[in-house]
């Protein structure tokens, strides 16, 4: 969950400006909300969201590294 949460807001943060306002802050209420339920250790968050960001990265820079070449 908290790796789709940071996953959308990086993808919105790089599509608009409005929503990449807010999408950033409603990540980090579900990440805090997990912790404080007791659903998910801090740790486990942490990694979680380095996890969406990275893969939101990667998905956003696909079509330039097919475009000019893997390495």
């Amino acid at each position: 969950m908290v790796q789709q949460a940071a996953w959308k807001a990086s993808g919105h943060v790089l599509d608009s400006r409005p929503r990449g306002r807010c999408a950033p802050c409603l990540a980090a209420m579900v990440a805090l909300e997990r912790v404080q339920s007791g659903a998910h250790h801090p740790n486990d968050v942490a990694a979680g969201a380095l996890i969406g960001l990275a893969s939101a990265g990667l998905i956003r820079r696909t079509p330039q590294l097919a475009r000019h070449g893997w390495s």
